[in-house]
């Protein structure tokens, strides 16, 4: 009888030992978290930009980034962070990377603008558009202009329609989609294309198998107009009708 109470408080004394280790691990664990958390504990001490710029400063992003700071190693919010970055128009991505025990590593893409977008917007590979804060000193050969959220849908009427216009030795160098919704284009020889609102594939189809025809022509044309159900219309250059 007295071995199995002796066992009985054995056993009871481990478990009451096990669950005291269990607690103390705890509120060491609940310890140690209150303080890595601090925001004044292990405080970031450099960062690091990285990527290739020619609009961008590096030095401007590693202020912002400064500035957007909130807190020590493992306290910072990465997300507020990185929505600072993404703030900057000419910032198209950016990945944050902590590095043990005080640094930021951050890697910034740069948008890369392929055409003008109206007034003074820009328009990337993505059919994305954006605004910087300073016009582009360089000109871009491909000019946009049209409701901002059919963007991605009018560079891909410009990737399905360009090849075409190439193998006439022609080349689009403005899209513009007006508030009526009718598709219009400029070619770099000066013509304006009236595509309309419907069927623009094969109304642009049907110009371009008799375009060898308008290029015979002394005159060139100066708008052609495709909203006909049977053909199209083509008004020449003023300048050039006497002669």
């Amino acid at each position: 009888m007295k071995k199995r109470k002796q066992g009985f408080v054995s056993r009871h004394g481990r478990l009451l030992g096990l669950l005291g280790l269990v607690l103390m691990l705890g509120l060491g664990g609940m310890g140690l978290g209150q303080y890595l958390l601090n925001p004044q504990n292990l405080p970031i001490r450099s960062i690091q930009v990285k990527g290739k710029f020619r609009h961008l400063d590096q030095e401007n992003i590693e202020q912002v980034l400064a500035k957007a700071l909130d807190g020590g190693f493992f306290s910072l919010d990465l997300h507020r962070l990185r929505e600072a970055i993404l703030a900057s128009p000419w910032v198209a991505d950016a990945h944050i990377t902590r590095i043990w025990p005080d640094r930021l590593l951050v890697d910034v893409t740069e948008e890369q603008p392929i055409a003008h977008w109206g007034r003074d917007g820009l328009l990337n590979a993505q059919g994305e558009v954006f605004h910087p804060r300073k016009r582009l000193k360089k000109r871009l050969p491909l000019r946009f202009s049209g409701d901002e959220s059919k963007a991605a849908l009018m560079l891909d009427f410009f990737v399905r329609e360009q090849p075409r216009f190439i193998r006439q030795g022609k080349s689009i160098q403005a899209v513009i989609l007006d508030r009526r919704g009718e598709w219009r284009l400029e070619l770099t020889d000066g013509t304006r294309i009236i595509v309309g609102k419907e069927n623009m594939d094969q109304r642009i189809v049907r110009l371009l198998g008799v375009y060898p025809v308008l290029q015979q022509e002394a005159r060139r044309p100066e708008k052609v107009d495709l909203r006909y159900e049977q053909g199209f219309a083509v008004s020449w250059r003023p300048e050039e009708k006497s002669g």
